[in-house]
Parts: structure tokens; C-alpha cells; sequence
């Protein structure tokens, strides 16, 4: 039997008590108590609220606080929007409150949980990129993940043992039970720099979809750069038709593949819903084929926003076109090109309309997740109620703005107008 505690939400961010959140038929186990406010301010809490995380900051890349309400502008398709609370979310405790104001609220908020949920994105890591993900979550788990945090591992299409959680030994063990997929993205990407080469996922998008133009002229230049290979191939057409074969079995395998992925971003979506305040998704990649999924990607970063979730993107690669800066948690031989690979716009996609970023470039993972740490623990909520209150389904732009010179404002860009579920967060002992 569970013993009901206090969950006091405010305005988007739950202060958590000890005990087992269950929402979305994930069970969030947990058994912390979180830092409050010495003076909790009370907001307005509604699932027909808009509410929109922003991160300002100065030239120099650090957090601006002591912003007001009338400090901000937010546009939804163009038209201003009457801000009806704007707070600040901090778990820094070094932060001050002085000179933050509401509409509602004299104070910061202080102690306000993070979610955190690391998704594994299988069919686009290659096994060395895995393994390097892998390390670097596991010390984002021991060294980053605080009293009050809660977690989840995401692999497989569903989150491990179904549930968030505090308890760092289960993240440590999801983690480690992420495996590599039978078939990756690098794997089928492969052939392509082997004779007759495809340069490029566009490439073979376009001889999947019958611009035969571009097969030929590929064939040509295959022909021309090895005629014994040619000769031994059966000639040019033959080898025009192997090129075709090629793209066409790359472009069938991709597509799946993005597909699952899509898949299981709508599933942390939905699952992540009823959940109040801000949650981060940890998208570990190498990047996808978007050719023709671009509409299913912005409308899933879409859903994603309106649940209160913020994206961002590691890419596993490491350095990419030259040679490792820092020790490799897997190898130390030239890292691996992206000379062949179009695919991050996916993770563009993603991030830019969820206010998140991207880290590339790194070997050393810890770092990126240090990165996202850093930027999802301080940050300003803008609540609205939209002039156009029906929620219709259609995507609508967001712009938020400063006029305090010199700074810049980062926000998602675009939310999904549904309605969301009841706001459920229970919270007592137990498991």
C-alpha cells in the first residue's frame, strides 16, 4: 500500500517529496527529498497554458538572471502574446533571487526536480559510438545525476523496467543493458564508399525515387575511374543497375529506421506528458536519413515541446574527419568521416524546435553531458494563454525575445495545439 505524499506543482516545476511517481503507465520510483523554496510562490497551473523554457544568455555564454516579465516578448505565428507568468527555474543554489520578478511571484524557484531520460538510439550508433555514449552516461549517472533528479534509460523502444526513477544503480544498470543493433545506420551506409560509389544519402534518394540521370552519370564516372572493375561488373549497364540496387536497399533500410525512431521519440512524448515541468531527453545518435521524413520529424519535435520536453543531441561519432584531440573511451585511430552522411538534420531538427542544442565534435562524452547538465539546470518559464485558445492540432511558430541588449534568447520554436492529460504526479513509498 502506498503512502500518499505532497507533490506541490508550480507553474511547470514539481518539487518532489519522497516515494513512486506513476504517470503515463511509467511508474517513476523514487526516494529523495527535494530542496523547496523557503517561500513557495503559487502560479496558475493549467494544461491549456502554454508554458515556453528559455535560456538567456550574455556574449560570454553565461546565464542571465534578474530578468522581469516585461523583459520578455513572446510571438506565437507572428502575434504578440500577453505573458501571464514568468518565473524563474534554478537548481543552482548559488543563484540569488535578487531582482527577479513575476507578475505572480516575488522569488526564484529553488530545488525544482530534473527528468532526465537517455535515449538510445540504436539502429544509429555504430558499435564504437555505443560503447562511447555508454561510458559517457554512465558518468553523467555517477557524478551528475543529484538528490532530486529523476531518471530514465530508453532502449529497445521502451524505457528500462517501464518506469523513471532516482535510484542510480537501476540507471547504471539500464545503461549497461543497452546492446548494439543486429543492422546500424554506418553498416548499411558502407557500401556506399566501396566501387560504384553513391556520394551521398541525397544521392540515392534521388535514384530511389527513378532519376535514372543521376545512376548513369554515376555509372560513368565508376566506369572511368576503374575500367577493370567495370569490365569485370559486365559493363556499364550493369554497373548502373548495381548503383540503383545499392540506393534502393540503403533508402528501404534508412526509412525503417528513422521510423523507429520517430516511434520511439512519439512514445517518450505521450509518456512523458502528464508529467508537470520541464523534462530533458538525452538523444544519443549518429544522426538519420530525413529525405522524406523531415514532415514526421518537425511534427514529433512539435508534440514534444507541448509536452514541456527539451531535446538535445550527442552525436557518438566523436571527432569526425581527422584525428581524436583527446583519448578515445574506445580507440585511438583516425575517427571515423561523415563525408558519406547527411543525416544531421534530423538531430536539427529535433533540438532547434525544442529549445535544446546539439553537441558534436567530442570524444569525451562526460563533456557533452556536462554541456546539457549545465543548460537545463537554469532557466526562465514563460506562461501564456494563446489568443487562439482551440487546440486544433496544427503546429504554431514560437518566438521569444529580449530587449535587453546583448543578450540571446533560446526557446523551442514551434509546439503541436492538443490538449494535454491531467497533470499526474503521485508521489509516496515505497515500490
Amino acid at each position: 500500500m502506498l503512502r500518499l505524499a505532497r507533490l506541490a506543482v508550480c507553474g511547470g516545476a514539481a518539487f518532489l517529496a519522497m516515494g513512486v511517481v506513476r504517470s503515463s503507465g511509467w511508474a517513476a520510483s523514487a526516494s529523495a527529498t527535494a530542496l523547496a523554496p523557503k517561500q513557495q510562490p503559487t502560479f496558475k497551473s493549467s494544461t491549456a497554458l502554454i508554458e515556453v523554457d528559455a535560456v538567456v544568455l550574455d556574449k560570454n555564454g553565461n546565464f542571465v538572471p534578474g530578468l522581469k516579465a516585461e523583459n520578455i516578448t513572446i510571438l506565437e505565428n507572428g502575434k504578440p502574446q500577453k505573458i501571464q507568468q514568468f518565473f524563474m527555474v534554478t537548481n543552482n543554489l548559488g543563484q540569488t533571487a535578487d531582482g527577479l520578478a513575476s507578475q505572480h511571484a516575488d522569488e526564484a524557484q529553488y530545488g525544482a526536480h530534473r527528468v532526465f531520460v537517455m535515449m538510445f538510439d540504436e539502429a544509429h550508433l555504430a558499435n564504437d559510438s555505443l560503447m562511447r555514449v555508454k561510458k559517457g552516461a554512465e558518468t553523467f549517472i555517477r557524478d551528475m545525476f543529484h538528490e532530486g533528479d529523476a531518471g530514465g534509460v530508453f532502449l529497445r523502444g521502451g524505457m528500462y523496467k517501464g518506469r523513471l526513477t532516482v535510484d542510480k544503480g537501476e540507471l547504471l544498470a539500464g545503461v549497461r543493458a543497452v546492446q548494439p543493433a543486429f543492422d546500424n545506420r554506418q553498416a548499411i551506409l558502407a557500401p556506399f564508399m566501396e566501387w560504384p560509389k553513391v556520394p551521398s544519402e541525397v544521392d540515392a534518394s534521388r535514384i530511389a525515387d527513378g532519376a535514372r540521370e543521376v545512376s548513369q552519370a554515376l555509372a560513368r564516372k565508376a566506369c572511368a575511374d576503374e575500367p577493370q572493375s567495370c569490365q569485370n561488373e559486365g559493363g556499364l549497364g550493369n554497373v548502373e543497375n548495381l548503383i540503383e540496387r545499392k540506393a534502393r536497399l540503403y533508402v528501404r533500410e534508412a526509412r525503417m529506421m528513422t521510423a523507429r525512431t520517430v516511434q520511439n521519440l512519439e512514445t517518450i512524448a505521450r509518456g512523458l506528458a502528464k508529467i508537470p515541468g520541464r523534462k530533458t531527453v538525452v538523444l544519443m545518435s549518429e544522426g538519420f536519413y530525413v529525405e522524406d521524413a523531415r514532415t514526421a520529424i518537425e511534427s514529433v519535435a512539435a508534440q514534444a515541446a507541448r509536452s514541456g520536453i527539451t531535446i538535445y543531441s550527442i552525436d557518438g561519432r566523436g571527432l569526425v574527419n581527422g584525428l581524436s584531440a583527446n583519448p578515445d573511451a574506445v580507440r585511438r585511430d583516425p575517427a571515423r568521416s561523415a563525408a558519406f552522411d547527411t543525416g544531421d538534420d534530423g538531430p536539427t531538427i529535433l533540438t532547434a524546435n525544442t529549445g535544446g542544442f546539439m553537441v558534436r565534435f567530442l570524444d569525451d562524452m562526460s563533456q557533452a553531458f556536462g554541456r546539457i547538465v549545465r543548460d537545463t539546470s537554469t532557466y526562465y518559464v514563460v506562461g501564456y494563454q494563446p489568443d487562439n485558445a482551440t487546440m486544433d492540432g496544427k503546429v504554431r511558430k514560437i518566438e521569444v525575445k529580449s530587449d535587453v541588449p546583448g543578450v540571446k534568447v533560446r526557446a523551442r520554436k514551434s509546439y503541436a495545439a492538443i490538449a494535454l492529460p491531467p497533470q499526474e504526479a503521485i508521489w509516496g513509498f515505497g515500490r
